[in-house]
This record gives structure tokens, sequence and C-alpha cells, in this order.
């Protein structure tokens, strides 16, 4: 009995048609014989195997590692942190500049209301009264005249000549010091009842003064530190200064050696009249 032995080329053409419909067959080359079959297989497995594990590492990759968390932490950090130095810098110009127009305020409304007394100055029975004063406290003077321009915000009637004071005082709940005006009818008084009630009462002019210095000017253009109408000097006795020069400090908080200086000068029309 002979027994049947197909041939290789016959299995490996029945191998061909079984697996056509399954996309093998044109990998499927009877010409190179069983490698190349193999070869196809072992990509085709290969393929499948990397397509397993980018599906798998995709999975693994849903979370955020910490070093990613890190980062966006710093990245969010760094925004705050300049998010917040801008905004506080806006607010520190507003108060600076705040701050700034409020001193501005004051000073121009006291300047505006010494200049005017000043030059309202006027003699009492044919004698001028205008002397200026050292207080204890360092670079600050006092100042005292017969003036005109009276003013009684109670009684808008009343009128006449009075003294009228310039002088400062300490402030207990800020920095500096308060300037104050004070202003009353002129009355034959001792020199030691004058004296007594100058210190008292007044009106706030402006807070915050580091200094108040006034310089004065006669006739000649001479510049002096003090003026006392009452002295023995030819060139003060029973007169006034042509030229008075006022300059204010205000403290500067931010740099107490750059104080916010204000000054001005004022002509004192009663010199040239006496």
């Amino acid at each position: 009995m002979r027994i049947f032995k197909p041939k290789l080329s016959d299995f490996l053409l029945d191998l061909h048609q079984s697996l056509a419909h399954q996309g093998l067959a044109k990998s499927l080359d009877i010409s190179i014989g069983m490698p190349a079959l193999f070869a196809n297989l072992a990509a085709s497995r290969s393929r499948h195997i990397s397509s397993q594990k980018i599906a798998q590492l995709r999975l693994k990759r849903n979370g955020f590692t910490l070093i990613e968390i890190l980062i966006a932490i710093f990245i969010l950090a760094t925004v705050l942190t300049t998010v917040y130095a801008a905004y506080t810098g806006t607010f520190r110009l507003m108060k600076d500049t705040r701050r700034g127009d409020n001193i501005y305020s004051m000073a121009r409304t006291a300047m505006n209301r010494m200049s005017k007394d000043m030059e309202s100055v006027c003699s009492r029975k044919g004698s001028f009264r205008f002397a200026s004063g050292e207080i204890e406290k360092e670079d600050f003077m006092e100042l005292s005249f017969l003036s005109s321009a009276h003013l009684n915000f109670y009684d808008e009637r009343s009128s006449g000549i009075a003294v009228i004071s310039y002088f400062v005082v300490e402030n207990d709940e800020k920095d500096g010091c308060i300037l104050k005006r004070r202003d009353e009818l002129y009355r034959d008084k001792t020199e030691e009842a004058e004296e007594e009630v100058s210190r008292e009462g007044g009106y706030i002019l402006c807070e915050g003064l580091q200094s108040l210095i006034y310089k004065f000017y006669d006739d000649s253009g001479e510049e002096y530190d003090s003026w006392d109408s009452e002295s023995d000097s030819k060139t003060q006795n029973d007169k006034v200064p042509s030229v008075v020069s006022i300059q204010m400090d205000f403290i500067n908080p931010d740099d107490r050696d750059r104080p916010y200086r204000f000054m001005t000068k004022v002509f004192l029309p009663a010199a040239a009249n006496k």
C-alpha cells in the first residue's frame, strides 16, 4: 500500500486559500516559502502588543505626576506674587497721592491766610506792633502783629483792628506740630495779659509741621532772623518789615530728611507808608 505524501507546495497553496479571508494571503509568498509567513505573523503580533501597551499607558496617565503638580504650583505662585506686587503698589501710590494732596491743600490754605493777614498790617494810634519770637522747640517761630484782617466766625458784623498771632503746639496724636491762628480785637491791655492770652485758643491752620521759619527784610533789602517793632533798633523800632519770607516744612513719613517744603514771600504795604 502506497502512502500519499503531499508536497510542501500543495500544503502552502491550501494554507494560502484558507487564510485568504484573514488578509494574510497577500503576505504568503509561495516562492519564498515559510519564513515569509512566520515573519508577517510575528509583525502582526508585535503591532497588537504595542497597541495594548499604548492603551495601558493612556489609562495610567489619567492623573498628574508629582513633578507636574509642583510645576503648576510654582507657576501659580509666580503669577500671584506678580499680581500682589502690582496690587499693593497701586494702593501705596494712591495713599501717597492722597497724603500729598492733603499736605498741599493745608499749605496753600495756611499761606493764603497768613498772606492776607500780613498784607493788612496796620498801626494803632500811630504805632505799629510786629514781633517775632522763638520757642523752646527747635526750628519753630511765633509771630504776632496788628492787622485789620479780623475774622469772627460767630459775628460777621464784628470788625476792627485785631491782634493776630501764629503759634505752634505739639500734636499728641500724630507726628509733627499744629499751627494755630489766634485773632482777637485789640484793646488796651497790659503786656502781661496780652502775653497770657496770646498762647491760648486759636484755630488750626495746618498740622504735621516739621518746621516753621520766618525771615524779615527791611526797605533796603537787608535780611533779619527776627523782628521786634518795640526794640531800640533804628531799622525795627516802630516799624514793620517790608517783606516777610515764610518757609513751612511738613513731615514726610517715607523720608524725614526730605520734608514737603513750601515757601512764599509777603509784601507789606504798610511798610511803605511809614
